[in-house]
């Protein structure tokens, strides 16, 4: 075994592990595995351990594969409606694809490959969660419009943007799992990262292992409790949301308790300070019964939660009274009806104007005008900028890992004329490395060539498929590093740094060639999402590669399912996030998609703002500097600027909820009747159960619901 380098992150070996160690006696699962976590010793061990006695133990079974294939599938388009709905996203596909392995009786390999499969395929939403709606709220949703009246974005322009999307995803997510090729080697084997909370992933890979009938019975009870749980929710979403109950003056109906609660105070799953009081003029209180906002919040636990909500505290609680307060000035672009004739109504405005009470069609006695407008032209330009100003420094703190990577990755390129990843007579181990290189190649001349086909220009697609590859590298590498250290794959916060590159780039690439700005902001936005899914397959994989160090997994069967996943993954979500966009900007569905928003609203002042916008963002981006230096958190904190104080409230409930049931229940009683870490682990999984099910209920009838209001939008009903 080689010798081990010094490391900041490594812990130190015990003297029984290294004992067996030496012996070569340790074994996969043994105590003395947990007792040795990130020692680097113990990696290095099993890594070369796997390549002398693992062939036998990883065995890549398509069957098991594609249960973990239609369970991340299934979760692509369960995420794509959370994430559009919160404005969050947390896989449920991993666990679920873990109980699954445990309750069929798979070894723990099988199970490690399998829900390698589920996240590959899940993990594809991530870009067109986020980025990909702000094309449909720029082409359709009349709050986006130019100051002229005039659209920054056409529908004409779009091209075949559905093909060409998922065409391009599948090239950029696949040269993302490529990549990790590399990072594996470095910093999972050479130099292992700590993977915050991944101690108790090995525990439950450990429990896969164990395939007891009290295990196994465990994992099907949770299983049955997902289901149970789910169709409860969905029940409950159903009475709240469905459009079943019939409404007077109204193309479509209300919901079961949007016609038997007071108006006054209950609307759209929300309760709310009424609207004729004197604080509705200031800001909005509200708390929305969101399954899936709770049920996330028990996932993030209070402290994480409570520092997302901190940011809606702010904007709702500070910058919107204060905007109401100093009466400030608002652009207001929007079309009215005067005697049938749609006519353009634009200027700035004080918020508090009472003529625009009229423009916006405000019932008599209903105060929240002013709220409303601070809270869509200030607080959100202020979140924008902070989301920048939170991102842009939290890359340039990252800038220097890139730096340690490029030296990471001479030390550890294999010595000429010795190579790993091929073993003589039993194949391949690691996924050939040589083809990096070859897919860098196909995805530029792919990317390059579809966007051309689809009409768009080739310089400019030419461009976008070089910064593609080569963004998909630089920030893979940083966001592998993030991830690595403290648990969170900064997606958002790369992402806007990219858009705002691409803008720059294609708008100086329009003043050159005359292209119109449609071009620009439509492959800007597209090129982001596209850049969101590569960044989030190169990253949030390491998990699974982790865990195969330990299960003695193949990476070549990592690698292998993570692609075969990516393949069924980004039609679907692609698809999907089309159809729930549509639906979003036409003001069908009631979705609060804060980052396809925030990303709309940040190509609204880029193709030309009012100077007090710049001078909101700029205010913004200062907070997002300040809280990314005092939290490490500054673009989370600047997301939930964005996101509204009725959705952050129950999230922070959720993770309350969780920090108070750990300390007053979980450990209390561990401790009394003495379980062991096995048992701890299985009862936080239950719970874990009862949060997914919360939330795939939610999402799955959601999305009924709305594919049922959608359809009249296409046939014309």
């Amino acid at each position: 075994m080689a010798g081990v380098k010094k490391s900041i992150y490594r812990e130190p070996p015990t003297p029984e592990g290294l004992k067996k160690i030496e012996k070569d006696e340790l074994e996969w699962f043994d105590p003395e595995v947990f007792a040795n976590y990130n020692s680097g010793v113990l990696e290095q061990y099993f890594d070369e351990r796997n390549i002398r006695k693992g062939f036998y133990r990883s065995k890549f079974v398509w069957k098991k594969v594609m249960i973990g294939i239609l369970i991340g599938t299934s979760f692509a388009l369960i995420d794509q409606y959370v994430g559009m709905k919160i404005g969050l996203v947390t896989s449920g596909a991993w666990y679920t694809a873990y109980l699954v392995g445990l309750a069929l009786g798979w070894d723990a390999s099988e199970t490690n490959i399998s829900a390698g499969a589920a996240q590959g395929a899940d993990r594809t939403c991530t870009g067109f969660v986020f980025t990909f709606p702000a094309i449909y709220l720029l082409a359709y949703s009349a709050v986006y419009i130019g100051e002229d009246g005039s659209r920054i974005v056409t529908p004409e322009s779009f091209g075949p943007i559905i093909p060409i999307a998922i065409i391009s995803a599948l090239l950029a997510a696949t040269l993302g799992v490529m990549f990790f090729i590399i990072f594996r080697r470095i910093w999972l084997v050479e130099d292992p990262l700590p993977l915050p909370s991944m101690q108790a992933y090995v525990k439950l890979i450990d429990i896969t292992n164990d395939l007891s009938v009290g295990a196994v019975e465990a994992a099907k009870r949770n299983l049955r409790l997902v289901f149970l749980v789910a169709a409860g929710t969905m029940a409950f979403v159903f009475f709240r949301d469905a459009p079943i109950v019939p409404k007077e003056g109204a193309a479509m109906g209300q919901s079961v308790m949007d016609a038997g609660l007071p108006s006054k105070y209950y609307s759209h799953g929300t309760l709310w300070v009424p609207k004729d009081s004197a604080v509705s003029k200031y800001t909005l209180i509200g708390f929305t019964f969101e399954p899936i906002q709770f049920a996330l919040g028990w996932f993030l636990r209070f402290r994480v939660a409570f520092l997302v909500g901190m940011g809606s505290l702010l904007s709702f609680l500070v910058i919107m009274p204060m905007a109401v307060s100093m009466d400030f000035p608002v652009l207001v672009v929007k079309t009215v009806d005067i005697n049938g004739q749609e006519t353009l109504f634009s200027g700035t405005f004080a918020v508090t104007d009472p003529g625009l009470n009229e423009v916006y069609e405000m019932d008599p006695g209903d105060q929240s005008l002013p709220a409303t407008l601070a809270k869509d032209r200030v607080a959100k330009i202020v979140a924008i900028g902070a989301i920048l100003g939170g991102g842009i420094t939290a890359f340039l703190k990252m800038l220097p890992v890139f730096k340690t990577t490029i030296g990471d990755m001479r030390r550890t390129a294999p010595k000429k004329g010795v190579r790993k990843d091929w073993i003589k007579g039993k194949g391949w181990y690691e996924w050939p490395s040589q083809h990096i290189f070859i897919m860098s190649v196909i995805t530029f001349i792919g990317i390059t060539s579809v966007f051309t086909l689809g009409g768009y220009p080739f310089l400019h697609s030419i461009i976008f498929a070089l910064i593609l590859v080569v963004f998909t590298f630089v920030f893979g590498a940083i966001a592998v590093k993030v991830s690595g250290e403290i648990g969170v794959t900064p997606v958002s916060g790369t992402s806007f740094i990219t858009l705002t590159l691409l803008v720059g780039i294609f708008m100086l690439l329009e003043r050159m060639t005359g292209t119109g700005g449609n071009v620009t902001f439509i492959m800007a936005l597209l090129g982001t999402a596209i850049f969101g899914t590569a960044i989030s397959l190169s990253s949030e994989i390491i998990w699974d590669f982790r865990i195969g160090i330990y299960a003695s997994t193949r990476p070549v069967h990592l690698v292998r399912a993570e692609t075969i996943g990516i393949l069924f993954g980004v039609p679907v979500a692609v698809t999907a996030s089309s159809f729930l966009s549509y639906g979003l900007a036409h003001g069908v569905l009631d979705l609060e998609a804060p980052q396809a928003h925030a990303f709309a609203t940040y190509v609204q002042v880029l193709a030309g703002a009012e100077p007090y916008v710049v001078h909101l963002l700029l205010l913004g981006f200062a907070i997002g500097v300040f809280m990314e230096l005092l939290t490490g958190m500054g673009t989370s904190f600047g997301l939930g600027m964005y996101l509204p104080i009725w959705y952050i409230l129950p999230l922070i409930t959720g993770g309350g909820l969780r920090d108070y049931w750990e300390k007053k229940h979980l450990e209390p009683k561990a401790k009394a009747e003495g379980w062991t870490e096995r048992q701890k682990t299985m009862r936080l999984l239950t719970t874990y159960m009862i949060a997914t099910g919360l939330m795939v209920g939610a999402a799955l009838m959601g999305t009924v619901i709305a594919i049922y209001m959608i359809i009249p939008l296409f046939t014309g009903g």
